[in-house]
């Protein structure tokens, strides 16, 4: 009896809950058509119309707004560059090559080779009677070179400096090149180079020491003399 009774209350709450469950799964899935409903109307009237109409707003205004900003950030870029550029201290250099209208100078015992300027930028460098002169104090690059064309001897040049630091009258050597001829085909460069200290007023030289009779290619990619301003 007891079995019989549990077994009829153990079936109505099966039917129960099949019952509840059925009425559940309605209820959700009326849920779930009304906001299928809702996400498919058109966002046009009401409340939804102006949220949309102010997205869209937004949206225009947007892209605008990006180029303007762009646009600003390119601007102020670019005067920044230019203000670093005129801030920018700018490099002096003065090459000068053989001038080829006339020939070289005997001097006493040495040889001048007369100079025309071939490249120059800055203030830092000048020229004064086939001289070059330094007008501010700092670090240089001096460099110069000579085609020589004198068989059988040892050619070569000296590159000096005349000025403020010199005592009395004297030059002070900066630097030195020398080169042995060949016997055969007379045609060798005598080239030297050197990071050199100078200061104002300093005038620098490129002459032939002790050769009279020495004979020298005037081309301008053979001989030349000059100085780069390094700082």
């Amino acid at each position: 009896m007891l079995f019989l009774s549990l077994t009829a209350f153990m079936f109505c709450l099966s039917l129960f809950l099949l019952h509840r469950a059925s009425v559940l799964e309605k209820d959700f899935r009326k849920l779930q058509g009304d906001i299928i409903l809702q996400l498919n109307q058109p966002r046009s009237e009401g409340v939804n119309g102006k949220m949309t109409k102010m997205s869209k707003t937004r949206e225009d205004i947007k892209p605008s707004t990006i180029q303007i900003a762009l646009s600003s950030l390119k601007i102020s870029s670019r005067r920044v560059k230019r203000e670093q550029g005129s801030c920018r201290a700018q490099t002096s250099f003065l090459q000068l090559t053989a001038n080829t209208n006339k020939q070289p100078r005997i001097r006493g015992d040495i040889t001048e080779i007369p100079w025309t300027i071939s490249a120059q930028q800055g203030n830092a460098i000048s020229t004064k009677e086939n001289r070059i002169v330094v007008q501010e104090d700092g670090y240089y690059l001096v460099f110069g070179q000579v085609l020589f064309k004198s068989p059988s001897t040892v050619m070569g040049h000296v590159i000096r400096s005349w000025g403020s630091t010199t005592s009395g009258t004297g030059s002070t050597e900066l630097l030195l090149c020398l080169q042995e001829m060949p016997d055969a085909t007379a045609a060798n460069t005598c080239y030297t180079s050197g990071i050199v200290q100078l200061h104002r007023d300093d005038e620098l030289e490129l002459v032939i020491p002790y050769r009279p009779q020495a004979l020298i290619s005037m081309d301008a990619d053979s001989t030349f003399f000059g100085i780069i301003q390094l700082n």
